[in-house]
């Protein structure tokens, strides 16, 4: 073999990490504008992204991903400046009536006087509504106070007028039960569950509606360390449940 030819031969050899380096450095880049696609919520670039993603992966993708993701003009949010939500595969997107509901029953509660021992938000479900024991159920039992009928006559109203599924969640502190009839808090938040469901029916809901579930003490918002945080643990819950509607994205 000549000297010449040797020479060549080393020298291709010493550079091939060069493609290496090459690839990696392209990737990186990759990286860094995925990250920061993904902090951006606007559903568009995130349909971009997963075609980006996808290309990424196949012959000759890092090339195409950066094309795309710098075409795209990366993030943000709509014209009038109001972004759009990033809807994940099997997550529900609640229609913005859930956002109504929530003011009008945060609004009514207010005029009540019942605002301290009431909570309404919005969850992933829909609508959830939080009534604390201190205003509904007589300690460690599933009897509801005098208070409490013109509270849930409140919410019945307003419940009445969609026709929405419901799920009413009981809840109780680490505390055991002081009614004999209840043997242990799963029993217990399961009853009180049922007692705010009976109520609901009498007024009028229909019972196919409904679903109820009791949670115990397992679902704690603050820890069991004050009787106001074992008000707020031993509590009902009603979530006004809004439809799945999923925009599902296919990055196969």
């Amino acid at each position: 073999m000549s000297r010449r030819k040797q020479h060549e031969e080393g020298h291709g050899s010493d550079e091939r990490w060069l493609v290496s380096y090459s690839d990696f450095i392209t990737l990186l880049f990759v990286l860094f504008v995925v990250l920061y696609a993904i902090s951006q919520v606007d559903v568009t670039k995130y349909k971009i992204l997963a075609e980006s993603m996808r290309a990424a992966f196949s012959t000759g993708g890092a090339e195409k991903v950066v094309a795309s993701s710098i075409s795209s003009g990366g993030g943000g949010s709509d014209p009038n400046s109001q972004p759009d939500p990033i809807v994940i595969p099997g997550m529900p997107q609640k229609k913005p009536q859930s956002e109504d509901v929530a003011s009008e029953l945060t609004t009514m509660l207010k005029n009540m006087n019942m605002s301290s021992g009431v909570s309404v938000q919005t969850n992933i479900e829909g609508v959830l509504i939080s009534l604390s024991e201190s205003i509904i159920f007589y300690p460690g039992t599933a009897n509801l106070y005098p208070q409490a009928y013109p509270v849930l006559d409140g919410i019945i109203d307003m419940l009445n007028s969609i026709e929405n599924d419901l799920k009413i969640i009981g809840h109780t502190d680490d505390s055991q039960p002081s009614d004999p009839k209840y043997s242990n808090n799963f029993e217990l938040s399961t009853g009180r569950a049922l007692v705010v469901a009976n109520y609901l029916i009498s007024k009028g809901v229909r019972p196919n509606r409904i679903s109820i579930a009791g949670k115990s003490e397992y679902e704690p918002i603050f820890a069991n360390d004050t009787e106001e945080h074992r008000s707020m643990n031993s509590r009902a819950e009603i979530v006004i449940i809004y439809p799945d509607s999923t925009s599902v994205i296919n990055i196969q």
